[in-house]
């Protein structure tokens, strides 16, 4: 009888364990999956969860909810049970409940705009998934057989960089895309296609260099694809691919730094799905689109302490951007301040070619009028009278630092702030190594204190993070590496998580540019032929989205409300008028109605219009 009851206690501790322990995680995921599912099939009728909550709640009755809830739960139970003599008997659950609650919030952020509603998401879920990654064993993924996490990690990157180039040619095609700086790029391009000049009239309106406004010779790399492929679709293309081709280093960086089997695919995975690298490839084209790949390689040779790419990578860098030496120069000295480093010379070195290149830059700009025009843009808010240009607004911040100080938070930034930490759940400050927080000093300067007062700066889906965010990613990197092993498996799981499900929102509202596509393919392909009816080497004035269409020519301005004389919202005369042999209006325009009589009156004929959307006007030769 004892042996009996002994059998019977075990059996009996064992149900305890399967239903107490792990019935209400159970539960949760159970919760989890139907709520996501919920959403998908409800939003496909047309019935939203917050704006029709009401109708929402009635779709679903009570009884169903019961129903699949009690199966769902039982199967899973059953699994649980099949396998209860693994090693890990808790891994099923585990996944389920990790997989359960990102898949909720994704489903839950479906082209949402709400950073707030995002944020209380992410917060929520994270907590489970975190959870559900603690209480597994972990180290069983690290066996993944490299071969496999290779291909898997190529596979997911090149899924993604289809979708970003589909999506952002799209966005392109229904007219999404303007002058700055679409239009300014394929212009340029087309000059340098033509006679190898970075020339433009669409960016300050008089034929002249781009090199007078950004030292960009990093440009030239593109010339090759551009001539094959002309057209703005090969640069966006070419902006998704040079992106998301980082995640290579990114990768390799992790593997240096102790990360195997499915979390060198987790880290990729965090590199690749970042907001903040993501989102302003579905921006237009800019040359910081080159940061990414280049800064992670420099920061992989640096960590790897391989003296020539250090070098080679350096000089790429700087000939990015203007201020792209600021990258160099902080990762310079952030190798100069590893006391472990037999190599850290080379630190000094970089930093000192870096800071003399700025200089040499900034003072050639300087004779255009351009590096004027961009410290007042950038830094107004710390230059003034006799203390301008760059040695004295660094003068000025060395004298009032309170006043530095307090242009790094507002409201507007703080949100900012929380936006690019969120995915990488703050993981970049998160160290005792100082030295390493001079890889935060391109974020603090560029986006933080310049966006106080430049708002685009400080603001998602622009250019400004390609670089900074870079190095925020390295950071959480290689602090994610300092910690211990167990916990360090499960912080990599909630950061790819923070990044999945933050990404979410981000490339779900892009889909709507593919959608209008798709839809009225037609509408668009018409308004295109209009287009390209005008001759190849005319002189023409164009609105803003209409721009970048017809950017293959030599002379393009672009029409702005500074070419309207106005009074009271009426139209009394164009500026120019008789410069321009085509004029290209958008009918939408509450100043087209008023432009196109002042140019039916003074000679202009209708030259070709299309369904409302766009109408040309040509000048009479005759007149």
């Amino acid at each position: 009888m004892s042996e009996e009851n002994d059998i019977s206690i075990k059996k009996s501790s064992v149900l305890s364990g399967l239903f107490s322990s792990f019935g209400l995680p159970r539960l949760i995921t159970v919760f989890f999956w139907f709520a996501g599912i919920d959403l998908i099939f409800l939003r496909s009728s047309g019935i939203n969860a917050v704006s029709n909550w009401q109708e929402f709640i009635l779709r679903i009755p009570v009884h169903v909810i019961l129903l699949r809830t009690v199966l769902a739960f039982a199967f899973l139970t059953f699994v649980r049970f099949l396998i209860r003599k693994s090693k890990d008997p808790e891994m099923a659950d585990s996944a389920a409940l990790f997989t359960g609650s990102v898949f909720f919030a994704c489903c839950a952020l479906y082209k949402s705009d709400d950073f707030y509603f995002t944020a209380g998401v992410l917060a929520v879920c994270l907590v489970f998934a975190v959870y559900a990654a603690g209480r597994t064993d972990l180290s069983r993924f690290e066996n993944m057989n490299s071969k496999a996490a290779v291909t898997v990690t190529a596979i997911i990157a090149a899924v993604l960089t289809a979708f970003v180039c589909f999506v952002s040619i799209c966005r392109h095609m229904t007219y999404n895309t303007a002058c700055f700086d679409m239009g300014i790029f394929t212009q340029m391009f087309h000059s340098m296609k033509q006679d190898l000049t970075m020339n433009t009239t669409c960016e300050r309106d008089i034929l002249m260099s781009h090199m007078d406004v950004h030292s960009s010779f990093i440009l030239y790399l593109l010339l090759p694809f551009y001539a094959l492929f002309p057209g703005a679709g090969t640069l966006v293309t070419a902006q998704a691919i040079l992106c998301i081709s980082g995640v290579i280093p990114t990768a390799l960086i992790a593997k240096r730094h102790g990360f195997k089997g499915v979390f060198t695919i987790a880290v990729s995975v965090i590199y690749l799905f970042n907001t903040g690298l993501l989102s302003p490839c579905f921006f237009h084209f800019h040359e910081n689109c080159f940061l990414p790949p280049l800064l992670m390689w420099l920061l992989w040779a640096v960590d790897s302490r391989k003296a020539i790419p250090v070098y080679v990578l350096s000089v790429l860098t700087c000939l990015v951007k203007e201020d792209a030496p600021l990258f160099v120069i902080c990762i310079g000295i952030y190798l100069f301040a590893d006391e472990k480093s037999k190599k850290r010379f080379h630190g000094m070195i970089i930093t000192a070619l870096a800071l003399v290149y700025f200089a040499f830059i900034v003072n050639r700009l300087a004779l255009t009028g351009s590096s004027d025009f961009m410290m007042d843009r950038s830094f107004s808010n710390l230059i003034f009278g006799e203390n301008a240009g760059f040695s004295g607004m660094i003068l000025n911040i060395l004298r009032n630092p309170s006043y530095f100080f307090s242009l790094l938070f507002s409201e507007k930034t703080l949100v900012y702030f929380l936006q690019i930490m969120l995915p990488l759940l703050f993981l970049p400050f998160i160290t005792t190594k100082i030295r390493r927080h001079f890889l935060t000093l391109p974020f603090v300067i560029m986006n933080l204190v310049i966006g106080s007062g430049y708002r685009y700066a400080a603001e998602m889906g622009y250019h400004y993070t390609f670089g900074t965010v870079t190095l925020l990613i390295f950071l959480a990197i290689i602090n994610c590496a300092d910690i211990n092993e167990k916990s360090r498996k499960t912080v990599v799981a909630a950061v790819m998580a923070a990044s999945l499900i933050t990404a979410a929102p981000l490339l779900s509202s892009n889909l709507t540019n593919c959608e209008e596509y798709l839809k009225n393919r037609e509408h668009y392909n018409k308004i295109e032929a209009c287009l390209s009816s005008i001759p190849s080497d005319a002189c023409v004035i164009a609105d803003t989205n209409y721009l970048p269409h017809i950017a293959n020519r030599k002379e393009l301005y672009l029409l702005s409300e500074d070419d309207f004389v106005t009074n009271g919202g009426r139209v009394l005369s164009i500026k120019d008028m008789d410069r321009y042999e085509y004029f290209v209006l958008n009918e939408k325009d509450g100043n087209t109605q008023g432009a196109a009589a002042i140019l039916e009156s003074s000679g202009y004929k209708r030259f070709a219009e299309s369904e409302g959307c766009v109408v040309i006007y040509k000048k009479n030769q005759s007149n």
